[in-house]
C-alpha cells in the first residue's frame, strides 16, 4: 500500500510540473516554438515574468519544478495531526500567510484568502471577503475555482477508509480560501475519488463500476451532516446573509451537476469519444468554467478512468491540452491514478521532479498515519535563532548562509539573483532556498538601491 502513496504523491507533483509549463500556452506552435516539439512529454528549464510590469523580474524554472498545487499539499500535509484531523487553524494562520512569500504560479483566489486570512478578525471559519478582478468584484461566495481541490490529497491519503472523516475534514480545509459549493465539492469529490481508488485491485479493475460505486447515493453521501455544528454557525449565517439562495440549496444543486459531470465522462468512456471533445463538454477549456472545481476534477477523474492501464498517458494527454488548467487536472488525474498501482510506475525521465526525496517521506507519513503508525508530539518547532527569511527589509543575505523561515524550519541559501526594475531606484532580491525538512523555494522581495546600498549590483 505504501507505494500507492508514494505513486499518488509524486504523479500528482509530476503533472502539476508538466502541466505548468503548458498552462499559459496558447496552442500547440507557441509549444512547438519554445521547445522544438507539438507535446510536452518530459520536463524543461523555461521561463516566466512574473511580479508586474514596473517591479516584476525574470523567473528561471529549473527542470522539475512544481507550482502552487503541489506547494499547498505540501502545506495541508504538514497540518495534518497524528490521528489525521487537520488543523486548520495552524494552516490557516501559518502556512498560508507564509506560503504567500514563496508561492508559484498561484490564482488570484487562492491568493487573496490567504492575505485576508491575515486580519485578525479572521479565521479558518470565518474567512469572508472581497477582491477587485479588472472591473468585476469577486465575493468569497462566488469562489468556486480549485484552489480548494487541489490541495487535498494529503487529506484523503491520511484518512483512507473513513469517508465521513474525509468530507468533514475537507469541507472544514476548504473553506479557509473557497465559499462556492462547486470549489467544496469538487474537494470533496476528489477526496472520495482518491478513498475508493485505494479500495482496488489493478487486475479487476473495470471505469464502470468504478464510476457506479462514486455515482451512488451521491447525494447522501455529500450530505453535510456536520453543518449545524456550533464552530459553523457564524459561517453559515454570513454566507447565507442577503443571498437570493441559501448555501444548501446551492449545495444541493452543485451536487447534482456534479452528477451530471459523472455521467458523461461515463457515457464518454464508453462511446470513445476524444479527450479534447470530452474536456470540451465538460467545461474545461472555456473561460468561465475552466478552473472550475468541478470541471477540472472530473476532467482528471476521466483521464485516469480512460488511461488507467497507462497512468504516463492520462498525465501527458492533459499537460497536452493547451487552453485547460493543464496543471490541476494533469496533477488531480496524476494524484488518482497512483493510488491504483502497487508497483513504483515513475519513469526514470520524470524521476526527476523537485523535492522529490521530501515528497517521498511526506508520502510515508501520510501512509504511517492512515495506519496509526505516529504517535509524536503534534506540536510545531518554530526556530527563532538565526536570521529569519520571514520580513524581508534589508539585503543582508550570502549564499550558504543558515536562515529560518517558519513554518519550513531551517534551511540553506544555495542562490542569490539581484534583477533591476523597470521603477527607477528598484530592484529584486530572488533567494533560492533548500530547507532540511526536503524542500525547496524560492523567495523574492522588491527593494531599495539607495537604502541597501546595492548599486555594486549593477555596475
Amino acid at each position: 500500500m505504501i507505494n500507492r502513496y508514494r505513486n499518488s504523491i509524486l504523479l500528482s507533483a509530476i503533472g502539476d510540473s508538466l502541466g505548468w509549463i503548458t498552462e499559459f500556452e496558447k496552442s500547440s506552435d507557441a509549444v512547438n516554438a519554445k521547445y522544438k516539439v507539438h507535446e510536452i512529454k518530459k520536463f524543461y528549464p523555461w521561463e516566466k515574468y512574473v511580479g508586474g510590469r514596473f517591479n516584476g523580474y525574470l523567473d528561471t524554472i529549473k527542470s522539475g519544478s512544481y507550482s502552487d498545487d503541489t506547494q499547498l499539499i505540501l502545506s495541508v500535509a504538514r497540518s495534518i495531526k497524528n490521528d489525521g484531523d487537520i488543523d486548520n487553524v495552524y494552516f490557516s494562520k501559518i502556512e498560508l500567510p507564509s506560503w504567500l512569500k514563496y508561492a508559484r504560479g498561484a490564482g488570484r483566489t487562492i491568493k487573496n484568502a490567504a492575505r485576508k486570512i491575515e486580519r485578525k478578525s479572521a479565521s479558518w471559519n470565518y474567512n469572508f471577503f472581497t477582491f477587485k478582478a479588472g472591473n468585476n468584484i469577486i465575493d468569497y461566495r462566488d469562489s468556486g475555482a480549485n484552489g480548494a481541490a487541489m490541495r487535498i490529497l494529503p487529506i484523503a491519503l491520511a484518512n483512507h477508509n473513513n469517508f465521513n472523516k474525509i468530507k468533514y475534514c475537507i469541507f472544514s480545509n476548504s473553506i479557509v480560501t473557497h465559499g462556492h459549493p462547486r470549489a467544496i465539492i469538487g474537494a470533496i469529490l476528489y477526496g472520495y475519488a482518491v478513498d475508493l481508488m485505494l479500495k482496488q485491485n489493478l487486475k479487476e479493475f473495470d471505469y464502470e463500476s468504478y464510476l457506479t460505486k462514486i455515482g451512488r447515493d451521491i447525494e447522501q453521501r455529500f450530505e453535510l451532516t456536520f453543518i449545524n455544528q456550533p464552530e459553523y454557525g457564524n459561517w453559515l449565517a454570513e454566507w447565507n446573509c442577503n443571498q437570493k439562495k441559501d448555501f444548501l440549496q446551492v449545495y444541493d444543486e452543485t451536487v447534482k451537476e456534479t452528477l451530471h459531470a459523472l455521467r458523461e465522462i461515463f457515457r464518454f468512456l464508453r462511446d470513445g469519444k476524444s479527450t479534447k471533445e470530452s474536456l470540451k463538454i465538460l467545461g474545461c477549456f472555456a473561460p468561465t468554467t475552466k478552473g472550475s472545481g468541478i470541471s477540472t476534477v472530473v476532467g482528471g477523474i476521466y483521464l485516469a478512468l480512460k488511461h488507467y492501464q497507462n497512468p504516463i498517458k492520462a498525465i501527458l494527454e492533459a499537460v497536452n491540452s493547451i487552453g485547460a488548467d493543464t496543471d490541476s487536472v494533469a496533477a488531480f488525474a496524476g494524484g488518482l491514478i497512483g493510488c491504483l498501482y502497487e508497483k513504483n510506475i515513475i519513469p526514470d525521465n520524470l524521476g526527476q521532479i523537485q523535492d522529490q526525496e521530501y515528497l517521498n517521506n511526506i508520502a510515508c507519513e501520510l501512509h504511517d498515519i492512515a495506519n496509526k503508525k505516529i504517535t509524536a508530539n503534534d506540536e510545531k518547532q518554530i526556530n527563532i535563532e538565526i536570521k529569519s527569511l520571514h520580513n524581508i527589509k534589508t539585503d543582508c543575505f550570502v549564499k550558504n548562509e543558515n536562515i529560518d523561515f517558519t513554518p519550513l524550519g531551517r534551511g540553506i541559501i544555495t542562490a542569490i539573483d539581484r534583477q533591476k526594475t523597470l521603477t527607477s531606484g528598484k530592484y529584486n532580491i530572488i533567494i533560492d532556498v533548500k530547507f532540511e525538512i526536503g524542500q525547496s523555494c524560492k523567495f523574492s522581495k522588491l527593494l531599495s538601491i539607495k537604502e541597501n546600498n546595492a548599486e555594486i549590483y549593477f555596475m
